[in-house]
């Protein structure tokens, strides 16, 4: 009795930890821990009424790029990647002053095996954090006594770039929500 229980307990543990499973088979990408690694952070997921790959993917682009300047964008993957878009008018996390905050989306069109279209919209918003980020270096292991390196070599950045730290604090859902509306609304009208 002891083993089924602890059986069942397993099983239960790996169908958490893999996601939720629909009513196809299929895995939801942005759900579950290995859900993440699709499209970063997770995101809101949804069918998209199109059977048309090529086509929901060119409208996908079009619809992100109203709302964010892409940076990247593969097709073979199904992956649209969108540049930090500034805010200035978030809330703050401090009563004077602020940090910096931006957004950073991504959208994933997924071919299912059944011939459905999902797309997933991921929008965090981030804050610019005061932690230096340091350079790790390559050849921590040298094979002599002598540093070939100075340490400003080894830790500094180059750039003030290089010195900002992002820091996700939330999914802003409501976007995600609002840009998967309009893909929806402009596949149904195209008959895409």
């Amino acid at each position: 009795m002891a083993r089924q229980t602890i059986t069942i307990a397993l099983i239960t543990a790996a169908a958490l930890l893999a996601g939720c499973v629909d009513r196809e088979g299929a895995t939801q990408p942005a759900s579950g821990l290995f859900g993440t690694l699709l499209v970063p952070a997770g995101g809101t997921s949804r069918r998209l009424p199109a059977g048309n790959y090529p086509a929901a993917f060119s409208q996908a682009r079009a619809i992100m790029g109203q709302y964010f300047a892409i940076s990247s964008v593969d097709q073979d993957n199904g992956l649209i990647k969108c540049l930090p878009k500034r805010l200035d008018n978030a809330p703050s996390d401090r009563l004077i002053g602020g940090s910096p905050t931006r957004q950073v989306a991504t959208m994933k069109i997924v071919r299912r095996s059944s011939g459905r279209i999902d797309a997933i919209c991921s929008v965090q918003l981030q804050r610019q954090s005061s932690a230096i980020l340091r350079q790790q270096s390559l050849l921590d292991e040298t094979y002599d006594s002598v540093p070939d390196q100075t340490p400003g070599e080894v830790e500094a950045a180059t750039t003030p770039d290089q010195n900002d730290a992002w820091e996700t604090y939330r999914s802003d859902q409501a976007l995600e929500n609002k840009i998967l509306n309009d893909l929806e609304q402009v596949l149904r009208a195209g008959g895409a």
